[in-house]
């Protein structure tokens, strides 16, 4: 017979082994449980995506232009500074435009526009938000905004006015598209020239 540091009898190693798989067991559930909280609680946090409106007009040595396209707006609340809308601030926004939706009042107007955009090569505008300072009813909004794959810093104001079912924003920015690399439509064997200045526009109702 072995002394105390001997093996253990059989009916005790099962009993341990019995022990070990219980707590294996506990710890597993307590693991999941966390890994699926911390999971929740990020798609609680998560971006929440809507349509929002968007115009570009300019002008020509002829006459005024504007086209529109539907893109989209993903916000994220967020603890940061609060502002209208936004009780807890936001945390990441994003507006998306798909280059090759944009639509003028004429097929030929919109012939010239993506020939200067050229969506098969540069798909998307879009700006992200880097930070923000609410004031009155709305926020000065800075971030970058990328077009021809250029990115430049850009600050402009937005107008909040909370909701039933969101915050309706409305904001505009003026730009010069030859700093993105576009070059301005040029037809009719030159009497006609769109001038670089332009300005973009956006409303829509986003939910937070």
């Amino acid at each position: 017979m072995m002394g105390p540091i001997g093996p253990r009898p059989a009916a005790q190693r099962g009993g341990h082994r019995m022990l070990v798989a219980r707590r294996t067991g506990f710890l597993l559930r307590s693991v999941t449980g966390a890994a699926l909280g911390l999971a929740l609680l990020a798609g609680s946090e998560a971006a929440a995506q809507s349509t929002v409106e968007f115009t570009v007009s300019g002008t020509s040595t002829v006459r005024g232009w504007t086209c529109s396209v539907s893109g989209t707006a993903d916000v994220a609340s967020g603890s940061s500074a609060p502002a209208p809308g936004f009780d807890s601030g936001v945390q990441s926004a994003t507006l998306t435009v798909q280059v090759a939706d944009f639509e003028c009042p004429d097929e030929t107007m919109t012939e010239h526009l993506q020939e200067a955009m050229k969506p098969e090569e540069f798909a998307e505008i879009t700006f992200e938000l880097e930070s923000y300072e609410a004031s009155g009813a709305g926020a000065q909004a800075s971030g970058a905004l990328t077009i021809h794959d250029v990115t430049t810093p850009v600050t402009f104001p937005i107008s909040l006015t909370p909701a039933a079912s969101g915050v309706e924003i409305a904001g505009e920015v003026t730009l010069d598209m030859t700093t993105y690399g576009v070059e301005p439509p040029v037809v009719m064997l030159g009497l006609l020239r769109v001038r670089p200045e332009i300005r973009i526009e956006f409303s829509g109702l986003v939910v937070p």
